[in-house]
């Protein structure tokens, strides 16, 4: 895995508008929350919420996996002014690395965001 800087989503009310006024695609171990922008940039973020995740631990490495994910999967997408939130639907602790990019992909790809 190599380690890049992602810059993305930050405040809270981002992430509320994403989860408002956008669309959701459902997968086995992530959540993919995206809104189409008028600016041109791609900025994700990443959610792990105590109630589904469990301890700060697993919360993290569960973000820190979803961004790798995001990271080789990054120069697929199709659409430049997105902002998409990845959540972990469950703790992650059982789901291998190439797991969970597939199944980002896989949503990714229903979704029609990237080729």
């Amino acid at each position: 895995m190599r380690s890049m800087k992602v810059s993305g989503l930050k405040k809270n009310r981002q992430f509320r508008l994403v989860y408002t006024k956008g669309k959701r695609e459902v997968g086995d171990n992530v959540t993919i929350c995206f809104l189409k922008r008028e600016e041109t940039g791609l900025l994700p973020g990443f959610v792990a919420s105590k109630k589904r995740v469990g301890k700060a631990v697993q919360r993290n490495k569960a973000k820190r996996l979803m961004r790798e994910g995001f990271i080789d999967l990054r120069e697929r997408f199709t659409e430049k002014g997105l902002w998409i939130v990845f959540i972990a639907s469950r703790d992650l602790k059982q789901t291998s690395f190439h797991d969970l990019k597939k199944d980002m992909e896989s949503s990714l790809l229903r979704a029609g965001l990237i080729s």
